[in-house]
């Protein structure tokens, strides 16, 4: 067999048979959500569709918490000693890195970006009740 006859048959049978079965799943976020259980995030900034940016002060900032289960919690850090806030549910789709939290009296769909594991943006999409892209971070650990 000479080196011409593999490099023109057998090399992209070789490349073929190589990718042709590959198995491709279905990322899911969720994990970086709720960590697997239930994770705490805080709003560090809000950005309104004018581009206005602001930074909220940590104990009036909005809190979002999600569960593992797909319900979530909005509150501030008041409510939250209270056990006071809006209960919702989480609905994703992964494939399009959207998230929408279904509250009782409002619908947030945002556009999720990972930015790190630090840092997570959500932007609103059309239809919307909540206008306003917002930047969550971790609740902090506290010293």
């Amino acid at each position: 067999m000479t080196k011409s006859y593999f490099i023109k048959f057998l090399f992209p049978l070789l490349l073929v048979s190589c990718t042709g079965s590959i198995r491709t799943d279905e990322v899911d976020f969720t994990q970086g959500f709720t960590d697997g259980n239930s994770k705490v995030w805080v709003v560090s900034k809000t950005i309104s569709p004018d581009g206005a940016i602001t930074m909220n002060e940590s104990l009036k900032s909005d809190v979002y918490i999600f569960y593992q289960s797909g319900a979530c919690l909005l509150t501030n850090f008041q409510k939250l000693s209270r056990g006071n806030g809006q209960h919702g549910k989480l609905k994703f789709d992964h494939e399009r890195h959207n998230v929408m939290m279904l509250f009782p009296n409002e619908k947030r769909d945002f556009e999720f970006e990972f930015v790190d594991e630090n840092k997570l943006v959500l932007y609103p999409l059309e239809g919307s009740d909540f206008t306003h892209s917002i930047e969550l971070i971790p609740f902090p650990e506290l010293n």
